[in-house]
Order: C-alpha cells, then structure tokens, then sequence
C-alpha cells in the first residue's frame, strides 16, 4: 500500500465513522423525544455519549491536520 492509498483509507475511515456518528446521533433523538422521564432522560444521555465521541473524532482530525499527515 502506498502512502496515497494509506492516507486515503484513513480518510475514508474517517469520514465513514462521522457518517455512523451522525446517524447513531439522529436515531437517539429521535427515540428520546418519543419518550417520557427517566426513558428520556436514558436515551438523551446516548446523544450526549454520541457528542462526545464526535468531538473525539473532530481532535484526531485536528491533530492529523496540524502533524501535516495527510
């Protein structure tokens, strides 16, 4: 494998995972406002889990950019 098609794949990895991340994040709230009290609560708190992930996702993109591998 090259480093074109390395980076490429880490690329597609990457936007592959936002993508899940995005429709994982759709598919909570949408159950969650379906819900009532601790239900709710429950199932708003898989959202908050799906932030942090994509916020997780959003520093590796940040620190791949600025070590300049990609």
């Amino acid at each position: 494998m090259t480093h074109h098609e390395q980076t490429h794949t880490i690329e597609q990895l990457i936007n592959d995972t936002d993508e899940l991340l995005r429709c994982a994040k759709a598919t909570a709230y949408e159950s969650a406002d379906a819900l009532r009290g601790n239900q709710r609560d429950h199932a708003f708190s898989v959202v908050y889990l799906i932030e942090m992930a994509r916020g997780k996702l959003d520093q590796l993109i940040h620190a791949q950019a600025e070590c300049g591998s990609w």
